[in-house]
């Protein structure tokens, strides 16, 4: 019974390690890949959902475009009636320039740049110009709700 019990304990710690050993390996490679067309900057801003102006974010799949926060922007989605998500209104992928303003059409953003679609629901790249290598999502902002506020802040 006592060489059952101590060769379990033995197995377990081995497992242990084992697991440790794989999770420090698998931390260490990960490296957090910067855009680099995009800084990041501070902000914080408040939505109050009964005012008549942000009436299209009260219902599922509703977006709007707040022009006067980020770097071009902020583009809010509804997703599905309770969940938001709020991104840039800049393209991710080139350099900021004139036309690199998104624009809303749906759930879709669109650069009117080099033709970049990007989902709201997910800030991935949907589709680019052929000859692009960038494959940058749209920088996304942290968004809270609060009773009929939403506070998008970085």
């Amino acid at each position: 019974m006592k060489f059952d019990s101590f060769t379990k304990l033995i197995s377990y710690k081995k497992i242990r390690v084992i697991i440790l050993f794989v999770l420090l390996i698998n931390c260490s490679k990960d490296e957090v890949k910067r855009n680099p067309y995009l800084n990041e900057i501070s902000f914080r801003h408040l939505i109050n959902l009964n005012l008549p102006e942000y009436n299209n974010l009260n219902y599922a799949g509703g977006s709007q475009l707040i022009s006067y926060k980020g770097i071009n922007g902020i583009l809010v989605l509804n997703l599905n009636g309770n969940d938001f998500f709020a991104w840039e209104a800049t393209c991710s992928n080139h350099k900021i320039e004139q036309c690199s303003s998104l624009k809303l059409n749906g759930l879709l953003a669109l650069c009117s740049c080099d033709d970049y679609k990007y989902s709201l629901a997910t800030g991935q790249l949907i589709e680019g110009p052929k000859n692009s290598n960038s494959q940058y999502p749209l920088l996304n902002y942290r968004v809270e709700k609060e009773n009929n506020i939403i506070i998008i802040s970085n």
